[in-house]
């Protein structure tokens, strides 16, 4: 099974200021960033993928679990240092070819990967639209896309604050409902979706975080 562990996360450097890094090292907090990220790799069917794509890679963690499974691996961020991360991933023997770029026009060709994985990205998109489009774009037909984002609400903007976030209410603009709506204009379809909730069980749990296994139609 597919796990964004502690020991994977430990050492691992920053990459600029927003980087949350740092957070999944965390005693609690920690569980609860890596838990965000695990809940959607668990939505993954257990198989092989010939090219996956990681749009947002940040500090490249992800990057570190997806290789189990990926036989070529890439990313796009539009904010990280392709060269930093690479080297590090390199170190810890992870090939990938990074890039920096935006999921709004993505530097690959038609039907390039099949899958595509994006965590905590399209909330702080208002164009969401266009991203979903090329993200459909670069998937082959029938081509997977896992997308995960948090709550965008009062409730999410006070707990960012509370582990020491700041500004969240100016980054996180677009809603998973919102996003939601505009999978079927995109030529997506939902296959399986999942949350994280605290408490864990519904239905008294609050929604921290939605994470949505999707498939390219056409």
């Amino acid at each position: 099974m597919l796990e964004l562990t502690p020991e994977i996360v430990r050492g691992v450097p920053q990459n600029g200021p927003t980087d949350p890094i740092e957070f999944y090292r965390r005693p609690l907090v920690g569980w609860l960033f890596r838990e965000r990220i695990n809940v959607g790799l668990r939505l993954l069917p257990r198989r092989r993928y010939a090219r996956a794509l990681e749009v947002g890679y940040g500090s490249g963690a992800v990057q570190l679990v997806l290789r189990d499974v990926v036989d070529e691996l890439a990313g796009v961020d539009l904010d990280a240092s392709p060269e930093e991360v690479g080297r590090e991933l390199a170190r810890r023997g992870c090939v990938t070819e990074l890039r920096r770029g935006d999921v709004c026009a993505l530097p690959y060709g038609d039907g390039a990967f099949d899958l595509v994985v994006s965590f905590s990205v399209f909330e702080h998109l208002r164009d969401y639209r266009r991203a979903l489009a090329e993200v459909a774009r670069v998937l082959r037909p029938h081509g997977l896309f896992l997308l995960g984002m948090p709550s965008v609400n009062l409730a999410m903007e006070a707990g960012f604050r509370l582990i020491g976030f700041r500004g969240i209410a100016d980054h996180h603009v677009t809603t998973p409902a919102a996003v939601k709506g505009a999978f079927r204009d995109a030529g997506l379809g939902l296959v399986r979706h999942a949350g994280l909730d605290l408490p864990v069980r519904r239905p008294f749990g609050l929604r921290l975080y939605h994470c949505f296994l999707l498939e390219r139609a056409r």
